[in-house]
């Protein structure tokens, strides 16, 4: 990935039928200016109103993914991923809203990409990727993406040294966000 004017946005989803499996990647050669996002979110529909969630806290599977995350890279000589409380805003929100509003896409239904909703947090980047699994358990999730060519890409992206990580509950499993940047 280079540095450079926008390119469209590279988008692979992987389903596993063998349960419930699903994973999404999106990577963005993108260079856009990003900030620090609030634990609720812009309802639109709702003429900027704030929407607070209620979506369960799972914060022990964020530390596994974390760690998952880091071992497969470490594997491969690469650094450690350091977890952004910025981008773990950004993955959170996009992660709640996927389960309030019951939809599973790296855009939001008012068609907001990742770097947009980045940007709108302030978050800078030169790199950025998004890693999306909905399953029934972490290491499920976890070893989803990691068979999926497009989020071990991902994962083992060099110019990555940050990540924010969110998991939350939906009425059809755990919903992982990560969100990727340099």
């Amino acid at each position: 990935m280079l540095r450079g004017p926008p390119d469209p946005d590279i988008l692979f989803v992987t389903i596993s039928l063998l349960g419930i499996s699903l994973a999404a990647s999106l990577v963005s050669p993108h260079t856009l200016p990003l900030t620090t996002a609030s634990s609720a979110v812009t309802d639109p529909g709702q003429s900027g109103r704030i929407a607070a969630y209620a979506v369960a806290d799972r914060a022990a599977d964020v530390n596994l993914m974390l760690a998952a995350l880091n071992h497969r890279r470490a594997a491969k000589g690469l650094g450690p991923l350091q977890l952004d409380s910025r981008l773990c805003d950004v993955a959170y929100e996009h992660a709640a809203d996927m389960s309030v509003r019951n939809y599973f896409d790296h855009n939001t239904p008012e068609g907001l990409t990742p770097f947009q909703r980045m940007t709108r947090a302030h978050v800078p980047y030169g790199y950025a990727g998004e890693n999306m699994a909905l399953d029934q358990s972490t290491s499920a999730a976890e070893l989803a993406l990691w068979q999926s060519p497009e989020h071990r890409d991902n994962i083992l992206q060099p110019h990555y040294a940050k990540v924010g990580i969110a998991a939350v509950t939906s009425t059809d499993g755990l919903i992982f966000v990560e969100d990727f940047s340099d």
